[in-house]
């Protein structure tokens, strides 16, 4: 009887302590605006793909896939977002198909058709951010699955998956390569090649697979770009554009290595989007958005190009926070937090040139692979 006292005691005043608690915690409310306080970070935490990620993926008009099976997936996006892919087998006859019908973002729907099975039709899960290398994906998953209904579908890892599923694989053990076209003519294509007995970089034996990507422009290859596996080197050559290298001891004092493992679409991304920042740099000087219209804005373009600098990373370029590149963000919004700069400060000759030194020394980094030390020859 003592102990079952002792207990409804402490068990009363437990609950006095947590009614008092609670009742000094003030509730969220459902609708309430969540407020971050200034200097917190609010977006994708490193290493996660974020908005500016999704919007190079966007710019892509196709994706085609090669597996180790000898299957090809093709995924196309329309104007409106929609996407298709299409797996056919080694002989090139059509295996199935997927299609993601965007509507609202909570409300899309992915369909799979095959040619002798009744189409399935799902929401897809919130979670889910479909591109076309997912597409490619989901479609070689079910057929490799020997999916025919919907019954018993779970989402595993973003992909849907019967519940009997095995693994599915890392890359290395299923895909060829990866060709990734953007609607301007540039194209990417990233293949995995084994090193060889004899292959040397920087004078030293190469160990593993290399990820080789060429980078094409209407056709015509325009540069090269290699990640070595083992060593985890990331090396690019696109001549009279840009080139250099960034290894993993570049990133151990302030990251403590590759905090990411890249893959074939990555590097098909980054060579890509290399190019463009690149050559913009090197047209305009700065990377910048899209003129203001009319001679009133070319002026003032001229004299106050538009910069963002209000956001912690990189700027309008997030999806390099998880990158060796994120050191000269974190660089450039540190100089602008030190010299009072913001995007209406970029040319204060009567003050001081600060500004402006900021923006030249991110430059500077960018070209130098993000190792802080200016343009590294391959």
């Amino acid at each position: 009887m003592k102990r079952w006292i002792t207990m409804a005691a402490a068990l009363s005043l437990a609950f006095a302590v947590f009614a008092r608690v609670a009742a000094r915690t003030p509730q969220q409310r459902g609708d309430e605006v969540r407020v971050v306080p200034n200097g917190q970070r609010a977006g994708a935490a490193p290493g996660q793909k974020g908005a500016t990620y999704y919007a190079l993926e966007g710019q892509s008009s196709r994706v085609t896939t090669t597996f180790a099976d000898g299957t090809m997936a093709a995924a196309e996006r329309t104007v409106d977002g929609d996407i298709t892919s299409t797996l056919r087998d080694a002989n090139g006859n059509e295996v199935n198909r997927v299609r993601v019908d965007r509507k609202d973002g909570t409300n899309d729907v992915v369909q799979y058709l095959q040619p002798s099975a009744e189409p399935v039709q799902a929401l897809i899960d919130p979670g889910v951010h479909p591109t076309l290398d997912w597409s490619n994906r989901q479609s070689h998953l079910l057929h490799r699955d020997k999916v025919t209904s919907g019954a018993g579908l779970r989402w595993k890892d973003g992909v849907m998956r019967p519940d009997r599923s095995e693994p599915e694989g890392d890359e290395l053990a299923t895909v060829r390569s990866i060709e990734t076209q953007w609607s301007n003519g540039l194209s990417a294509r990233t293949r995995r090649v084994p090193s060889r007995s004899g292959d040397l970089f920087d004078g030293k034996p190469v160990r593993g697979d290399v990820l080789v990507t060429t980078i094409s422009r209407d056709g015509v290859a325009i540069g090269t770009a290699n990640y070595l596996t083992f060593e985890r080197i990331f090396a690019w050559k696109i001549p009279g554009v840009t080139e250099g290298l960034i290894a993993n001891e570049h990133l151990k004092g302030r990251f403590g290595g590759w905090m990411f493992r890249p893959d074939m679409v990555w590097m098909n991304l980054q060579t890509l989007a290399m190019y463009q920042w690149k050559t913009a740099i090197n047209e305009r000087r700065f990377v910048t958005p899209a003129p203001r219209p009319g001679l009133a804005g070319r002026i003032a373009e001229f004299f106050a190009p538009t910069v963002h600098a209000n956001e912690d990373g990189c700027d309008g370029l997030h999806w390099l926070d998880g990158t060796s590149f994120r050191y000269c963000c974190d660089i450039h919004d540190y100089c602008y937090a030190k010299n009072g700069c913001s995007s209406s400060t970029w040319w204060r000759a009567w003050t001081s040139w600060s500004c402006d030194e900021c923006n030249m020394n991110v430059v500077w980094c960018f070209a130098g692979g993000g190792t802080g030390r200016g343009p590294l020859m391959v």
